[in-house]
């Protein structure tokens, strides 16, 4: 039989599956495989799936499966989209009523389906959404709408908004997606917005494709200048080469340019960025401000009188703007910072020396049921409990043995530079996420191998409040006057672009004039086992008179034996412990 869903028009043989592998031909029927099966349930902030003109600051409860219809080089999602039959033991059933049960007790506004493509569990998305809609919630999706027109156009009748993805505006960026042909994305946009559906675009821009985001622009622009546009910044996760990463300076450039063509273009997975704000077509003022919340993801910090400029336009948003939903927007949980959490397991699960996917699935299933992931926020901030988390995790997946060995390296390390640093004079440490002026929060894990390392953080001194990305005045920098700056370097910001926003920002302390800027790049300094890399180079970066490890040998033994491969450079790509990337470094 052919599937009626998606452009793929997979001929599905009898029990067989077409390519997203979700459906199968049981006697010329065709039957999800999984239905009425999700792996995420969790209230977020809609800026999270991400919406920024749809009721601002809402909360929307998000659902996922797992599984796409394309091939995504990079994917944010990979964790859900590779691999399917890998991960399904992780789904857990909830029907229509459970899941709108849930969004009513938790005060969502709607549903929004997003981590995933909806087109494969359709049907399981149409029964949700027309329960979700008698109970008088609204429903939306993140799609990449490659639909047949017969099944998009049913799609519509059963939502109130989406988010359209597009990768570009060829066929042969599409055909390396898997995909015949742009067309159908552009067709379906267009009924998208005839139909009333309140409508948003995100494009995603890879270095040197910046004539496609262009071009995607141009088009969106002749259906209506209104529609708020979403670039991207392609962050090169799963497999992708990292020198597809455009700058943040580079995507903003692209913006600017960008904006010409239409009136609310909007730059995301790039800190610091003035792209994430809304501003009055008319006169230029910001009548909405958001702040950088991660992957895929912006926050709603203040806006003017229900969006309305102080000129007296209001820009089309639908629905009335919330500042503050109730959704906690720290910690790990909601947003594609769940998803980021689920590869960040992965990653320790791979260290460990695990690669069954049906024992990774079943950690990340027990991690999702019990709830763990809600409070790794907290377990992630000192060396102790981080050290915990991995024994439990090592726990379920039976690799207590191996978790000991990396256990015993970390702390042998972490006494060592502890003792070294004993009684020192410490120099001032000011620690940025990326952009100068977005400080990491004090009592973060990176904060605290400052401290272990030898150093005084002084963002543990700059007053905070619950707010992702902390955005400071230059004068709290001044003010505080740090000897070191050091960033995390792997956020869009080269080293000469990150110097050139301190001097441009007003930006004057020791750490400036006495060229003492570093970037932890390529080391972690949190998350991933090898943060104990990144403590050692920041070792060497404070107090150069007492360390001086050779990093490349110590990095080279560290992958040999705790990941089996010599990763060299390979030991800085994002999604470490994808197979593939694995594989290659064996």
């Amino acid at each position: 039989m052919q599937c009626p869903i998606c452009e793929n028009t997979c001929l599905i043989p009898e029990n067989g599956t077409g390519r997203c592998g979700m459906y199968t031909n049981n006697a010329g029927a065709q039957i999800e495989k999984y239905p009425d099966q999700y792996l995420v349930v969790v209230p977020s902030e809609i800026e999270s799936m991400p919406m920024l003109h749809y009721h601002p600051g809402g909360t929307f409860l998000q659902v996922c499966t797992i599984g796409c219809n394309l091939k995504c080089g990079g994917c944010v999602s990979w964790v859900l989209t590779e691999s399917v039959d890998s991960i399904r033991s992780a789904l857990h059933p909830m029907g229509p009523d459970d899941v709108v049960a849930r969004a009513l007790a938790d005060g969502c506004r709607g549903i929004m389906f997003c981590f995933n493509e909806p087109a494969v569990s359709f049907f399981t998305f149409k029964r949700l959404a027309s329960r979700a809609r008698e109970q008088g919630l609204l429903v939306g999706c993140a799609s990449n709408a490659c639909f047949t027109e017969q099944t998009f156009r049913e799609l519509l009748q059963h939502i109130d908004f989406i988010n359209i993805g597009i990768k570009g505006c060829t066929d042969e960026t599409y055909a390396r997606l898997g995909a015949a042909s742009v067309a159908p994305v552009f067709r379906n946009l267009k009924l998208s917005i005839e139909s009333g559906v309140a409508t948003e675009v995100a494009a995603v821009y890879v270095r040197g494709k910046e004539d496609e985001v262009r071009e995607t622009a141009r088009r969106v622009a002749s259906l209506s200048p209104d529609i708020p546009f979403q670039v991207m910044r392609f962050i090169p996760l799963a497999t992708a080469d990292r020198t597809d990463e455009p700058s943040v300076r580079e995507a903003e450039n692209l913006c600017r340019e960008i904006g010409s063509l239409l009136r609310y273009v909007y730059l995301f997975n790039s800190p610091g960025t003035m792209h994430l704000n809304t501003r009055c077509p008319e006169c230029g003022e910001i009548v909405v401000t958001r702040g950088f919340n991660g992957p895929m993801c912006s926050h709603v910090t203040d806006h003017r009188d229900n969006g309305t400029c102080v000129c007296g336009y209001r820009p089309p948003f639908i629905g009335t703007l919330e500042k503050d939903g109730g959704v906690p927007v720290l910690g790990y949980f909601g947003g594609y910072k769940t998803i980021s959490s689920l590869e960040s397991i992965q990653t320790v699960l791979a260290f460990l020396g695990e690669r069954n996917p049906s024992v990774i699935a079943s950690v990340l299933q027990n991690i999702l049921e019990t709830g763990f992931i809600k409070g790794l926020y907290e377990r992630t901030k000192r060396i102790d409990s981080w050290l915990d988390t991995v024994d439990h995790y090592a726990e379920l997946a039976g690799r207590i043995a191996e978790a000991k060995r990396l256990r015993e390296y970390t702390e042998r390390y972490v006494s060592l530079v502890i003792e070294r640093t004993s009684g020192v004079d410490r120099p001032s440490v000011y620690f940025s996420l990326g952009h100068p002026l977005i400080a990491i929060f004090g009592d973060k894990f990176e904060c605290n191998l400052v401290e272990i390392a030898g150093g005084q953080c002084v963002n543990r001194e700059i007053e905070r409040d619950d707010t992702p990305g902390m955005t400071i005045a230059v004068e709290t920098v001044n003010r505080l006057d740090p000897e070191i700056i050091l960033t995390t370097g792997a956020l869009g910001y080269p080293q000469k672009d990150f110097h050139d926003v301190c001097v441009n920002s007003g930006m004057d302390v020791r750490a400036i004039r006495l060229g003492r800027i570093h970037s932890m790049s390529p080391y972690r300094s949190s998350g991933r086992p090898d943060w104990i890399l990144g403590l050692l180079h920041m070792a060497n970066i404070i107090h150069p008179e007492l360390f001086s490890f050779d990093m490349k040998t110590l990095s080279d033994e560290f992958y040999r034996e705790f990941l089996g491969a010599t990763l060299g450079s390979g030991g800085r790509s994002r999604s470490i412990a994808h197979p593939r990337v694995l594989e290659r470094q064996r």
